[in-house]
C-alpha cells in the first residue's frame, strides 16, 4: 500500500467541492443526517457573509452533533464557491469538516473511510499547494499549514467509529493507513517555497511541517495496530508498512538535523520548566504533554504493548555533557497521546478525542525527541526476556528498526543519543534473537544485524568480534568431516583461552571441550554455546549475513587490524579463514549416507564467495592503489609488533595454564613481563612480584584455577600481596571487595591456602580503614563468613539456607569484642544473595551472557572506534598466513563444480589473483600449490597404471592441417573446465617460472601428455644433434617388416583361433578408424586452446631459469623419466617373487622428449652446471648401464646428451673429473652399443677435442679417448671422423690437440687399426667381387681409403718424431723406442697386409723411412733394434706359407722388394755397425736372403744381386775379408792354378772379427752364389 503525489489537472476548487458532494450525498443518505436542515449550518458558520458567527461553542467542546458535523462541510462548500484562489483559505479549515467526522465516534464506518478518502485526495493534491520551506532555525512562529497537520494528525490519532463487522472495519484502518502514508510522500515544492535542505531538494512531504507530537501520534497508530494480534494479517502488513513510512521519513531528517538548534530548543524547555517551577505558570506547547502523564495514559489505553511503554526512560550512557539529565528528559517528553482500550465499547478507538490546543506562539518542527522515542521503543519491542511482545510483534520491531537503519544509520551515529540504545540493548536484543528457531525472526534479525553494521560499524568493534565469534561457533559442526592436513594443522595458539568448567575436558589443540557456556570477563560472551548444530537454512542465513557484512573491501584487513592485532580480543582473522576454508568442504555424509558429492551447496558457494572476496580485495589494493593509513591511529609497525606480542602472550598463556612457572619464564624472557626499575624502593624481587603481579590481574586469557592456585603457594606470598595489592578497595564493602577479589581467579580448594589469601586480603582491605570494621582480625573472619555465606546461599544441595539472623548471630562479638552493624551485615547478606560471587566465565545460560555483555560494554567505553581502512599494508602477513587454505578450499571448489561455469570462473579469478599476490610477497610455494590443485582439472595428468604410450590414433586434415584425433584431445576439447584450468594454469606459470618449485612435476607431465598425443607445439620438439643440426623428436621409429611366417592352412577354425591368439592391438599401425565431425572439432578446440596457452614461451622460460628453480625442475623430469625406464627394469613382485625384466623396452618417444629437454636446459644454463650436472649425469649413467635394455634412439640421444653436457663441462676446469667419468661409462658401453651410437660418439668427441686442445692432458686421460676412438674404426661413417681427428693430430692440424708423448702411442696404434681393418675390409670386398663379377677389380671403399690415408699419416709422423723425441728429454735409445719404433712396427706391420695396394704403400714408406736421413742420423745403438724388430719380422711374416696364400702373386713381389729392403738398409747401416754386432746382423740378414732364393728362379736372381751388392760392398769396407791365399798360376783352359805356398810365408793380417763373419758367413754366400766369393773377391 503506497501513494504517490500526482498533478492532477482537475482544479483543486473543483476536487475539493467533489469531495464534499462525496461525503455530504453518503451522510443525507444515513438517517442520522436526512432530517438535518441545510440552514443551520448557515447561522453557525465562520465563514458567513458577516464574516461572525452568531453562536459559539463553548471553548473545547466537540462537534460531534449531527449538525454540527453537516454545518462543516456546508460552511466550506460556501467558503469555496466564493474563492478563485484556494491557497486564501486557511488549510486547517479545508480539512476540519472532514477531521470532525473522522474524530467523532458516531461516525459509521462507510462514511469515515468514505472521510478519510477524501482527506487523502486532500493530502495529496490540495495541502501541498500550501508547501514552504520549514524554518531551519527553531522554534519559529507556527504556519497556518503546521496548525494544520497538527490537527489531521490529531484527528488520525483520535480516529473512531462504530463497529459493523470485521471486514468493513478492516477497510476503514486500512484507509486510515493510507492516509497516513500519504502524510511521509514528497511533493512539489511551490514556486515561491526553497528547497527544504541545502543538499538542493525540490520535494517535500507535510511530515517535513510536524512537531514530534505529530509524528509520535503517527506512530501511535501504526504501532498500535501492530501490537494487536487480533487483527488480520493484511491489516497489520500494511501498518508496519505505514510505521516503515515514517521511520524513513523522520530517520532522513537526520542529515538536516544540526546540534547548535537541538541545543537551541533544549534551553527553551529548560527555560520554560524553570519559569513553571519558580511562577507557577504553565508552558505547554501545543499537543506536548509530561512524559509522566503520557506514559501512564498509554500503559492504560494499550494493554497489548503495554510492556513497551511500562519502564522510565533513563539517559543513555555518552549523552551530551551540557544538561544532560534535563536534555534527554525533554527531548522523550513528546511521546503518542494516550488511548482507550477498544474493548470498553462496542467501537473502534484508537485514541481518546484530545482537547483542542491553543494556538502556540511558536513551532518546533519534529527532531531527535522523535527518533529517541522511536528507538526506545523499537528496542524494547526486541526483548526476547519480555514475554508480553510475541514474535510477530517482534518481527515488526525488526522490519521498522531495519528501515531506520537503511535510512539514518550512518547518521545516527553521530549522535551520541541514538547511538549508546542501539549499541547497547539494540545489540544485545538482536544477537539473542539470532537463536531463535523461528525462520522469519532468525531471517529478519539477521538481516538487521547485517544493516546495523552495514551503517553503524565504526561505533560497534567490540559488537561485531562477539557477532562473528558467535556465528563461528555456531555454524562450525561439532564433528566436522576430515580435512585436508592443511586444514588439520593447527600453527596457532587458541586466542582466547579461559577457565575449564567442571566437566569439561582439554583438546588436542589446546583448547577447551566445554561441558557448560564460558564466558570469560573480558572475553566475547557466547550465548549460544549449548545451541544444537545449525540446520541447513540457519547456516545458509548466517552466511548470507556474514557474507553481506564482508561486502566491504576493507572487511577482513579490519578484522585483523581491529581484533588479531589487540591483545584483547580474539584471532578473528585466523578463526574466519579457518571458518570459512573448512565450510567449502562438506560438512558430513548426505542425508542417504553418500559421501559422493557433485557440486557445492549453497552453504559452501557462500564460504567461497567471502574467500573469493577477501583475495579480489588484496588484488585491487595491490592493482588500484589503498586508502592512506590514518595519522592518528597506530602505525603499521606498532600493530604488527602487537600481533607479535600477541603470539608471545599466547604461547605464554598456554605454557602458564599448565606449568605457571615455565609460562612467566617465557613472559619475561620475551620482555611481556617487565619490572619496573625505575620505581623508588623495594628490592628487585619485590618489583618482580609487582610486574607479575598486574600481568595476572589484567591477562583474561590464563587459568583461573591455576592463577588462584599458583599465588596462594607458600613461596609465592610475595606475589600475592603485590596481586591483591593492585586492588582498590575504598568505600566497598566487603561483599563487594570480596566478589571483585573472586572474580579474577578461582578460589582453591584446600584451607591453607584459603587462609593465605583470607589474611593477605584481611591485611589489604584493613588498609584502606573501612569504619564498620575495628580490626584485621575482623576483617579476616568476615572474609570467611562471606565465602561460607555465599556458598550457603547457592549450594543447590543445601535445602535450608542461612537467614540474617543467622549470619548475625554467627558473627557476634567478633569485630574486636564488638558486633558488626547489623546493617552491614544486612548489606552483606543482601548483597551475596542477589549476586552469587562466581567466576565469570562460571555464568552459565542467560545470566552468563548478561554478565559478559556487562564487560563487554565495559570494554567498549576504552576499547575505542572500530578502526576501518582499506590499506594493503597488512595484506603480506594476512596472505602468509591465509594463503594455504585458501588456495585448496579454491581448488576444491573449482574441482567439485564441473557443471557451475560461475564457479568455475570465480574461482579461476581467484587462482589468478593468488598467484599475482604470491609474486608480490615472494611466496614461491603458492605457485606450487596453485598449479598441483590446476593440473588434476586439467584432465592432462596420466591417471594410468604403466603410463601413456604413444598410439596409432586416426589422423585428418582439417584446412590444411594434419591433426590426431585421439580420446584426450576429445575429452578435452568437450570439458570448459578443463580447458579453462590448462590455459590459467600455464597463464600462472609463465613469467612466474622462476617462483615454481614442487610443481614442475605436474608441468612436465602435462607437457609429456600433449606430447605423446601430439598436441605439444612442435617448437618444443627439437633435438639438437652433432651431425644432422636440429631435428624432431619422433613419436615412432621405423623397424624392418619381419616376413610373414608362412602357415599351413587350416580352414576357418585356424584363422580364428590365430586373429584370438595374436597380441591386441599388433594391428593397430595398418588400422583406419573413422573419425566424426564432431570429434575433429573438439580436437581442433584443444589444438585451439593449448595454442593458447604460448607453451613455447614457458619453455623458453624454463630454459633460462635461474638455480633455485632450475635444480627443482630437473628432478621433476628426471623422475618422469625415470618413472618410464629405470624404474621399470627393477625385481618387481610377482606370484613366484620378484623378477627382473628381462629384454628390451620398447621405443618410448616420452623418454627422449624427458632427455632432451633436460639437456636442453642445463646446456642454456651453462653457468650452473656444477649444480645440473650430477642430475643428469646420474641419469644417464643409469640408462647406459642398461644400454641393451632401451631402445637404440633412446640409447644414442643419452650419448649425445651426456658429450653435450661434457662440452659444458670441459670448460669448467674444476669439472674436468666428471669429462673423464663421463667418457669412461661411454668406454663400457657394448660392442653393439658402441656400434650403434659411435657416430654421434665420435662426432661429439671431436667437438670436446676441437673445443680445447688441452681438455684431455695425463697419458689415462687418452687412454679412454684412444679407446673410445678404437671401438669406432670398424663404422664406416664414425670411422671417418675418427680418422679426421687423428690426421689432424699426426699432422699438428687445427684445430684439435697435437702429438704428445701421453698420447703419441695410442695414435700410432689407431693408425695400425685403420690400416689393418682395410686390408681385411678389401680383401672382403675382394671376395665379394670375384663371387659377382668373375674378378673383376672393384673400387675402393671408405675403409680401404681410410687405411691408406692412416700409413699416410703413419709416414707423415717423420716430421714431427724428432720434436717429440728432443721434447722427452729421454735417452736417444729410449727415445727411439719411443717415438720411431711404434710406426716402424706399424708399417712393418703393413708391409704383409693382404691387400695388395696397402701392402706396397707400407712398404714404400718403410723403404723411405729407413733410409731417410732422420733415422741414419739416429744414436748406432737403435740399429741392431731396425733389424731385430722391423725388418726381420717383415720378412719372417713374409715367408710364411699362409701369407702367401693370400695374394700368391703380390705377396712374392713384396717378397722382392723386402729382400732388396733389407739389403739396402744392410749396406746404409754396416759401416756404423760395431764389429761384434756386424757378423750377428749379416748372418741373420744371409739366413733372409738365403729362405728368401729357395723359391722362384725370378726371386733367386733378383735377391742374388741384392747378395753380392752387399758382399762386395761389405768387402770394399774391409768387414768381410777372405783369408790369404797363394797366387795362383796360369792354367791351361783360363782356369788358375792355386799356388802351393808354404804356411809361414802367407800370414794372416785379418782381425779376430773378420776371420769369425768370414768363417761364418762364406760358406752360406757359397751355398747362394756358388762361386761368387773366388771370382768376386780374388
Amino acid at each position: 500500500m503506497s501513494s504517490s503525489p500526482s498533478s492532477s489537472t482537475l482544479p483543486p476548487t473543483v476536487l475539493l467541492l467533489q469531495e464534499i458532494q462525496t461525503v455530504t450525498s453518503a451522510m443525507r443518505r444515513n438517517q442520522r443526517w436526512a432530517s438535518v436542515p441545510a440552514s443551520s449550518a448557515y447561522a453557525g458558520s465562520a465563514l458567513a457573509p458577516g464574516g461572525a458567527r452568531a453562536r459559539r461553542r463553548p471553548e473545547g467542546k466537540k462537534r460531534d452533533t449531527e449538525g454540527d458535523l453537516m454545518d462543516g462541510f456546508v460552511e466550506l462548500r460556501r467558503a469555496v464557491v466564493g474563492v478563485k484562489d484556494i491557497t486564501s483559505l486557511p488549510p486547517q479549515s479545508l480539512a476540519d469538516p472532514f477531521l470532525a467526522l473522522i474524530r467523532s465516534p458516531l461516525t459509521s464506518g462507510p462514511i469515515t473511510s468514505l472521510s478519510l478518502s477524501s482527506l487523502h485526495s486532500l493530502i495529496l493534491h490540495i495541502l501541498p499547494l500550501y508547501l514552504s520551506a520549514p524554518p531551519r532555525a527553531p522554534p519559529s512562529p507556527a504556519t497556518p499549514l503546521q496548525l494544520a497537520v497538527v490537527s489531521v494528525t490529531s484527528a488520525l490519532a483520535s480516529c473512531r467509529f462504530p463497529s459493523s463487522s470485521a471486514q468493513q472495519d478492516e477497510l476503514v484502518l486500512l484507509r486510515l493507513l493510507r492516509v497516513i502514508e500519504a502524510l511521509t510522500v514528497a511533493a512539489p515544492v511551490p514556486p515561491s517555497g526553497s528547497p527544504l535542505s541545502a543538499a538542493g531538494r525540490t520535494y517535500a512531504s507535510l511530515m517535513d511541517h510536524m512537531n514530534d507530537e505529530s509524528v509520535c501520534e503517527l506512530l501511535e497508530v501504526g504501532l498500535g495496530m501492530l501490537a494487536r494480534g487480533r487483527l488480520s494479517e493484511g491489516l497489520r502488513s500494511a501498518a508496519q508498512s505505514t510505521v516503515q513510512a515514517i521511520t524513513r521519513a523522520i530517520f532522513a531528517r537526520l542529515g538536516t538535523l544540526r546540534p547548535e538548534d537541538v541545543e537551541r530548543v533544549l534551553r527553551e524547555r529548560t527555560r520554560a520548566r524553570t519559569a513553571k517551577a519558580e511562577g507557577g505558570v504553565e508552558i505547554n506547547p501545543a499537543g506536548v504533554k509530561q512524559a509522566e502523564e503520557v506514559n501512564d495514559e498509554a500503559r492504560e489505553a494499550s494493554p497489548e504493548v503495554e510492556g513497551d511503554r511500562d519502564r522510565t526512560v533513563t539517559p543513555p550512557a555518552g549523552a551530551r555533557e551540557v544538561e544532560a539529565a534535563h536534555a534527554v528528559e525533554d527531548r522523550l517528553e513528546v511521546v503518542a497521546p494516550p488511548r482507550k482500550p477498544a474493548a470498553e465499547v462496542a467501537t473502534i478507538n484508537l485514541n481518546d478525542d484530545p482537547a483542542p490546543a491553543s494556538t502556540p506562539p511558536d513551532f518546533v518542527l519534529y527532531g531527535l525527541p522523535t527518533l529517541l522515542e522511536l528507538l526506545r521503543v523499537l528496542v524494547a519491542l526486541l526483548n526476547p526476556a519480555d514475554q508480553a511482545h510475541t514474535d510477530s510483534m517482534r518481527l515488526s520491531a525488526l522490519a521498522v528498526l531495519n528501515s531506520a537503519l537503511e535510512v539514518g544509520g550512518s547518521g545516527l551515529g553521530a549522535w551520541p543519543e541514538l547511538r549508546e540504545g542501539v549499541r547497547d540493548e539494540g545489540c544485545r536484543y538482536l544477537f539473542q534473537l539470532t537463536r531463535s528457531d523461528s525462520p522469519a525472526l532468525l531471517a529478519q534479525s539477521l538481516r538487521a544485524t547485517s544493516t546495523l553494521f552495514s551503517t553503524l560499524l565504526p561505533h560497534l568493534k567490540l559488537q561485531l568480534e562477539l557477532f562473528l565469534s558467535y556465528a563461528i561457533d555456531r555454524l562450525t559442526p561439532p564433528t566436522p568431516s576430515p580435512l585436508p592436513a592443511h586444514l588439520l594443522r593447527r600453527d596457532h595458539t587458541v586466542s582466547r583461552p579461559g577457565s575449564p568448567a567442571p566437566g569439561a575436558t582439554a583438546t588436542a589443540d589446546g583448547g577447551i571441550e566445554e561441558a557448560e557456556p564460558l564466558a570469560p570477563a573480558t572475553a566475547t560472551p557466547r550465548p549460544m554455546s549449548l545451541l544444537p548444530p545449525a540446520p541447513p537454512e540457519t547456516r545458509e542465513l548466517m552466511l548470507e549475513t556474514l557474507t553481506q557484512i564482508a561486502l566491504r573491501p576493507s572487511f577482513m584487513v579490519d578484522c585483523w587490524v581491529n581484533y588479531d592485532c589487540s591483545t584483547d580480543s580474539e584471532d578473528i582473522f585466523e578463526r574466519l579463514i579457518a571458518f570459512l576454508t573448512r565450510g567449502v568442504y562438506p560438512t558430513g555424509p548426505k542425508a542417504d549416507g553418500s559421501t559422493s558429492f557433485e557440486g557445492l551447496d549453497n552453504a559452501q558457494l557462500l564460504c567461497l564467495e567471502i574467500l573469493l572476496g577477501f583475495v579480489s580485495a588484496m588484488a585491487d589494493r595491490l592493482d588500484e592503489g589503498d586508502e592512506p593509513w590514518p595519522a592518528s591511529a597506530p602505525t603499521p609497525a606498532d600493530l604488527t609488533l602487537a600481533k607479535s606480542r600477541k603470539a608471545v602472550l599466547l604461547t605464554g598463556a598456554a605454557q602458564f595454564n599448565t606449568k605457571p612457572k615455565t609460562g612467566l619464564a617465557y613472559l619475561e624472557k620475551n620482555g611481556l613481563i617487565v619490572p619496573d626499575t625505575e620505581a623508588a624502593g623495594g628490592t628487585e624481587q619485590e618489583r618482580r612480584d609487582h610486574a607479575v603481579a598486574r600481568f595476572l590481574r589484567s591477562s583474561a586469557r590464563l587459568d583461573k584455577k591455576e592463577m588462584g592456585e599458583f599465588i596462594s603457594r607458600p613461596d609465592q606470598l610475595g606475589l600475592l600481596k603485590a596481586f591483591i595489592g593492585t586492588f582498590d578497595f575504598q568505600g566497598k564493602s566487603i561483599a563487594d571487595a570480596m566478589r571483585e577479589l573472586l572474580e579474577t581467579f578461582r578460589l582453591p580448594g584446600e584451607a591453607q591456602p584459603i587462609a593465605r589469601i583470607t589474611e593477605t586480603f584481611a591485611e589489604h582491605f584493613f588498609s584502606f580503614q573501612p569504619p564498620e570494621i575495628a580490626s584485621q582480625d575482623a576483617v579476616y573472619v568476615l572474609a570467611y563468613s562471606v565465602i561460607m555465606l555465599n556458598t550457603d546461599l547457592h549450594n543447590p544441595q543445601n535445602r535450608k539456607r542461612m537467614t540474617i539472623d543467622d549470619y548475625k548471630r554467627n558473627l557476634r562479638g567478633v569485630n574486636d569484642g564488638k558486633d558488626f552493624p547489623p546493617e552491614y551485615l544486612a548489606g552483606i547478606h543482601e548483597s551475596l544473595k542477589k549476586r552469587e560471587i562466581i567466576l565469570p566465565e562460571e555464568h552459565v545460560g542467560q545470566p552468563g551472557f548478561d554478565y559478559a555483555w556487562k564487560s563487554l560494554m565495559q570494554r567498549s567505553r576504552t576499547a575505542g572506534p572500530m578502526l576501518l581502512c582499506n590499506t594493503a599494508a597488512f595484506d603480506e602477513p594476512m596472505f602468509r598466513l591465509a594463503w594455504r587454505p585458501l588456495v585448496s578450499a579454491i581448488a576444491y571448489a573449482f574441482t567439485m563444480s564441473s557443471t557451475d561455469e560461475h564457479v568455475i570462473q570465480r574461482a579461476i579469478a581467484g587462482f589468478r589473483q593468488c598467484a599475482s599476490l604470491a609474486g608480490r610477497f615472494h611466496l614461491p610455494e603458492v605457485f606450487d600449490t596453485i598449479v598441483q590443485s590446476l593440473s588434476t582439472a586439467t584432465g592432462l595428468l596420466d591417471d594410468t597404471d604403466e603410463g601413456y604410450t604413444v598410439s596409432a590414433y586416426p589422423t585428418t586434415e582439417k584446412d590444411g592441417q594434419e591433426i590426431t584425433v585421439s580420446p584426450l584431445a576429445i575429452r578435452f576439447g568437450q570439458s570448459y573446465r578443463a580447458q579453462l584450468a590448462t590455459v590459467v594454469l600455464f597463464g600462472i606459470a609463465n613469467g612466474n617460472g622462476g617462483a615454481i618449485r614442487t610443481s614442475w612435476a605436474q608441468v612436465f607431465e602435462m607437457f609429456q601428455t600433449l606430447f605423446l598425443h601430439n598436441l605439444l607445439p612442435a617448437p618444443m620438439l627439437q633435438m639438437e644433434d652433432f651431425l644432422a643440426g636440429t631435428t624432431t623428436i619422433p613419436l615412432k621409429v621405423a623397424s624392418p617388416t619381419p616376413a610373414p611366417e608362412r602357415r599351413p592352412e587350416g580352414g576357418l577354425l585356424s584363422t580364428l583361433s590365430s586373429y584370438l591368439l595374436s597380441p591386441y592391438g599388433s594391428s593397430n599401425d595398418n588400422l583406419v578408424v573413422e573419425v566424426s565431425d564432431d570429434d575433429v572439432e573438439n580436437t581442433l578446440v584443444a589444438i585451439d586452446c593449448i595454442g593458447s596457452c604460448k607453451l613455447e614461451a614457458l619453455y623458453a622460460e624454463i630454459l633460462s631459469l635461474d638455480v633455485d628453480a632450475l635444480i627443482p625442475a630437473l628432478h621433476a623430469i628426471r623422475a618422469l623419466a625415470e618413472s618410464r625406464t629405470t624404474l621399470r627394469l627393477e625385481p618387481r613382485e610377482t606370484a613366484d617373487g620378484y623378477a627382473r625384466f628381462d629384454g628390451q623396452l620398447p621405443y618410448d618417444p616420452a623418454c627422449v622428449l624427458h632427455l632432451e629437454m633436460m639437456v636442453s636446459i642445463a646446456a642454456n644454463g651453462k653457468e650452473h652446471i656444477a649444480e645440473t650436472w650430477p642430475i643428469i649425469f646420474e641419469y644417464i649413467a643409469a640408462l647406459l648401464s642398461s644400454a641393451q635394455s632401451y631402445s637404440v634412439l633412446l640409447i644414442e640421444r643419452a650419448v649425445v646428451g651426456l658429450l653435450r653436457l661434457c662440452l659444458l663441462v670441459s670448460e669448467k676446469c674444476e669439472l674436468r673429473d666428471q669429462l673423464y667419468i663421463a667418457l669412461d661409462v661411454l668406454r663400457s658401453l657394448p660392442s653393439s652399443v658402441l656400434n650403434a651410437v659411435s657416430e654421434q660418439l665420435m662426432a661429439g668427441i671431436a667437438r670436446i677435442l676441437e673445443k680445447d686442445a688441452a681438455v684431455v692432458k695425463s697419458q689415462t686421460e687418452w687412454g679412454l679417448i684412444i679407446a673410445l676412438f678404437r671401438a669406432t674404426v670398424a663404422h664406416p661413417e664414425a670411422g671417418k671422423v675418427t680418422l679426421v681427428i687423428v690426421q689432424r693430430m699426426a699432422t699438428g692440424g687445427e684445430p684439435g690437440p697435437g702429438l704428445s708423448p701421453d698420447n703419441y702411442a695410442g695414435v700410432v696404434a689407431l693408425l695400425d687399426e685403420f690400416a689393418t681393418a682395410a686390408g681385411a675390409a678389401a680383401v672382403g670386398r675382394l671376395q665379394v667381387a670375384r663371387r659377382n663379377s668373375g674378378g673383376v677389380q672393384p673400387t675402393l671403399g671408405p675403409t680401404v681409403e681410410r687405411g691408406l690415408t692412416a700409413l699416410d699419416s703413419l709416414f707423415e709422423l717423420r716430421n714431427v718424431i724428432p720434436g717429440l723425441m728432443e721434447g722427452s728429454g729421454k735417452a736417444p735409445q729410449d727415445a727411439f723406442n719411443a717415438f720411431w719404433l711404434p710406426p716402424l712396427l706399424v708399417i712393418g706391420k703393413q708391409c704383409v697386409n693382404s691387400y695388395r695396394e696397402i701392402r706396397q704403400r707400407a712398404m714404400a714408406y718403410l723403404h723411405r723411412l729407413l733410409l731417410s736421413p732422420q733415422l741414419l742420423s739416429t744414436d748406432e745403438s737403435t740399429l741392431p733394434t731396425i733389424f731385430d724388430r722391423v725388418l726381420f719380422p717383415v720378412l719372417d711374416e713374409l715367408l710364411k706359407p699362409q701369407t702367401a696364400e693370400r695374394d700368391p702373386v703380390g705377396m712374392q713381389e713384396t717378397r722382392l722388394k723386402a729382400a732388396t729392403l733389407l739389403c739396402k738398409v744392410f749396406l746404409q747401416y754396416v759401416v756404423r755397425l760395431q764389429g761384434g754386432m756386424v757378423g750377428g746382423v749379416f748372418g741373420r740378414v744371409l739366413d733372409k736372403l738365403e729362405r728368401l732364393m729357395k723359391g722362384d728362379r725370378d726371386v733367386l736372381n733378383e735377391v742374388g744381386e741384392s747378395l753380392k751388392n752387399v758382399v762386395l760392398v761389405m768387402h770394399s769396407s774391409g768387414l768381410l775379408l777372405p783369408p790369404p791365399r797363394p797366387e795362383a798360376a796360369p792354367a791351361q783352359g783360363g782356369q788358375a792354378v792355386p799356388v802351393q805356398v808354404p804356411a809361414p810365408e802367407l800370414a794372416d793380417t785379418r782381425t779376430q772379427a773378420q776371420k769369425d763373419l768370414w768363417e761364418s758367413s762364406s760358406r752360406r754366400i757359397e751355398r747362394v752364389l756358388p762361386g761368387f766369393l773366388g771370382e768376386a773377391l780374388t
